[in-house]
């Protein structure tokens, strides 16, 4: 990575840091979430009519909390740094540099908050497939970092910037995911879907769907494509 782009992430997640809601939500909505709505996640799921257990219940709930928490992360870490970035072009660092920054910025924070939701199932949790559920993890929360960082760059208030995520996420999880066993097509258009049916046959199964992946994996890409084409309008 290019100097400049190192200087940028830098300053970007000092900023973060110097949030103190930011850290305590880090520490705290992982553990939270992977804890104590791992039960409450399986009797809902009754309730709606899916047929989740407590084991694929706690293994989802990381798969959430990994989401919320890099998407919205991104979208403030972008969203405060907006005006800087504009400025930092005008003075002459190249455009690529910036993007670059924020793209790494994006993957660190989907890493992390995928690792630290895999970690607490771990050691909580019988899982058949640690490596695939890890990987199912930070596959939905970088899709939720990509779409944090797009929305940064169309939304401006921070308010509601927030709303949108958390109500993209509420159709997510409670809506188009196994929570209440929805099937057909239209649970496809949403990121969500095909990592939460990674994840919960990674906790059942010691092999996964491989179109499962395929699609997960695509979304993704759609998703970071989206951003970058966000960066590439809002920077000129």
């Amino acid at each position: 990575m290019a100097p400049a782009s190192l200087a940028v992430l830098r300053a970007a997640g000092k900023q973060y840091a110097r949030q103190p809601t930011n850290v305590v939500l880090f520490v705290v909505l992982p553990p939270l979430f992977v804890l104590a709505l791992g039960a409450a996640i399986s009797t809902f799921s009754d309730v709606l009519g899916g047929n989740l257990t407590e084991r694929t219940s706690t293994a989802l709930a990381a798969l959430w909390a990994a989401a919320l928490l890099s998407g919205s992360a991104s979208f403030f870490i972008v969203s405060a740094s907006r005006r800087a970035d504009e400025r930092l072009v005008i003075a002459g660092m190249q455009r690529r540099a910036v993007v670059v920054a924020h793209a790494a910025g994006a993957a660190i924070m989907a890493a992390a908050a995928g690792t630290a939701g895999f970690a607490i199932v771990l050691l909580t949790t019988d899982i058949a497939s640690p490596a695939h559920l890890l990987a199912a993890v930070v596959i939905g929360a970088t899709a939720y970092s990509a779409a944090g960082v797009a929305l940064a760059f169309v939304i401006r208030g921070d308010l509601e910037g927030s709303f949108v995520i958390i109500l993209l996420f509420m159709f997510d999880a409670f809506i188009a995911g196994p929570l209440g066993g929805a099937d057909g097509f239209w649970p496809n258009l949403f990121p969500l879907h095909h990592p939460s049916q990674l994840v919960v046959d990674a906790a059942l199964n010691a092999e996964v769907s491989a179109e499962s992946y395929v699609w997960s994996a695509s979304y993704t890409v759609l998703l970071v494509g989206v951003a970058a084409m966000a960066h590439k309008w809002r920077l000129g």
